[in-house]
Order: structure tokens, then C-alpha cells, then sequence
């Protein structure tokens, strides 16, 4: 038998804590198994045909975009999203798991103005989603700048009403769309993380991303979105690529949460 010294157990310990840690994260041994991609009225008209004889298994659709003046980048084109109801009948039809987004453009010049419109943007989104069936993925607010120069407490005022008005409208708990350096807006609050919103995060052309919000209160991420110039059958030009390293039904209407 080979004799081990004791700092060199403790390393050997602790070795084997991180493998099993690891081997623990859901999904995470067949993350690339789960390719996604995201999409709206800026890809055009899909051939979701085509994009079904792929390994895309997910994907998001944007419901819309903005509600108004605020809408500071593509102004002429917020609002609903135009492609949304043929991208989600289209993707369901091939079988692809799809679900909505909505991409925020905050504003309001008091806590009553900021609530207004977070108000205005939920509407805007559920009237275009209208309700979610069972197995859709679940609704998502992207949450990145601008942000109409609000400081971190009224960003979490503007985000928390979004959140609550189509979670109860919806019945189904929002993912939060981000990146490190646009949720540091918020304060870096670990606060939505902790009220069982799954986290997307974008960061592209790394080999692992930046997770904001202390690793997600140490949950980590569920979608990563990696690359914003990925190439899929049937979407003319560029579209965003995305790998989930959970269980699709996690993440969807009707699904069953990882613990």
C-alpha cells in the first residue's frame, strides 16, 4: 500500500468532491445534447422545416420588443414582434420545445412612472403571447442595457413588476435574460435568483461564461446563450446559439423543477 501523507489526502478529498459536484449539476454531462437557438422578427421569414432536420431541440421567439419611445436601439421596430405567432406554430410542428421573450427597454421618471412601464411592456407581451400550452418553454425577460439612466433600486422596481404581472398572468415563473455586466446595473442582486427565476446568460466565444449574481446564488446557469453568429439551416444569416445544461421540462410550462 502506498503511503499518503495528509496534506495530500486532503487534496485527494477534496479532488473528489469537486468531480462529484460536477457529475451533480443537472444536465450538465449532456449539455450539448440541448442545442437551441433564439429568435425574432430580425431573422425574417424561417424555414422551420429545415431548422426541424437540424439538432436544434429549443428554441426562444421573440413576442416583442419595447412599448414606445423608450424603445432606444431599432426604435421603428418595437412593439410587437411581427414573426412571433408563425415562429412559435412553426417550431411546435417540428417537434422544437419553443417558448416567448420579451426584450425590455425600461423607463419612467418615478417609482409610479417606473411601474407604468414595466405595466405597459407586460401588456404589450401578453397580448401578443396570449397564454402558453403545456411543455412551451417558459416565458423570458431580457434584462440588458439601455436603462433609461435608472439606478440599480429602480431597475429591480422595473424588472420585479415585469416579472410578477406576467408570472400571474402566465402562471408560469419568467427566466431572466442577462449578462454579467448589464445585471451589475441591478446591484448585482442575487434577490430574483433566490425567487426561483432560472437564469439565461450571454456571453459569447468563451469556453465557460460569466455568471452575475454570485454564480446565481450558486445555482448557476440554465441557458447559455454562446455565440450571436451561429449558422442553422433554414435562417438566412446570423442567429444566436444557445446550449442547456438542464432538463428542457425544467425550464418549461408544466415541467417538473430541478431541486
Amino acid at each position: 500500500m502506498v503511503r499518503i501523507d495528509r496534506p495530500t489526502r486532503l487534496a485527494v478529498v477534496l479532488l473528489a468532491a469537486v468531480s462529484i459536484a460536477e457529475l451533480a449539476v443537472p444536465g450538465i454531462a449532456d449539455a450539448e445534447r440541448r442545442p437551441g437557438i433564439d429568435v425574432s422578427r430580425f431573422q425574417g421569414r424561417i424555414d422551420w422545416q429545415r431548422v426541424g432536420e437540424t439538432e436544434v431541440e429549443f428554441a426562444f421567439a421573440q413576442a416583442s420588443r419595447g412599448s414606445g419611445s423608450d424603445c432606444t436601439v431599432e426604435p421603428a421596430r418595437c412593439g410587437p414582434d411581427e414573426y412571433y405567432d408563425r415562429n412559435y406554430a412553426r417550431a411546435r410542428e417540428q417537434g422544437i420545445r419553443v417558448g416567448p421573450y420579451h426584450r425590455a427597454f425600461t423607463g419612467g421618471e418615478s417609482r409610479l412612472g417606473i411601474k407604468r412601464d414595466s405595466r405597459r411592456e407586460a401588456k404589450v407581451f401578453l397580448a401578443e403571447v396570449g397564454e402558453l400550452r403545456n411543455e412551451d418553454l417558459l416565458p423570458v425577460l431580457d434584462v440588458e442595457t439601455p436603462f433609461n439612466d435608472l439606478d440599480p433600486r429602480e431597475l429591480r422596481i422595473w424588472v420585479r413588476n415585469w416579472l410578477t404581472k406576467v408570472e400571474k398572468e402566465l402562471d408560469a415563473t419568467p427566466i431572466i435574460y442577462t449578462n454579467h455586466s448589464s445585471w451589475g446595473a441591478t446591484g448585482d442582486t442575487t434577490s430574483f435568483a433566490r425567487q426561483g427565476h432560472p437564469l439565461w446568460v450571454a456571453n459569447f466565444d468563451v469556453e465557460t461564461p460569466k455568471v452575475p449574481a454570485l454564480n446565481w446564488d450558486g445555482l448557476g446557469w440554465s441557458i447559455w446563450q454562446h455565440t450571436s453568429t451561429g449558422r442553422v439551416n433554414g435562417i438566412a444569416g446570423n442567429v444566436d446559439e444557445n446550449v442547456a445544461r438542464v432538463a428542457l421540462d425544467s425550464i418549461s410550462v408544466g415541467g417538473a423543477r430541478d431541486p
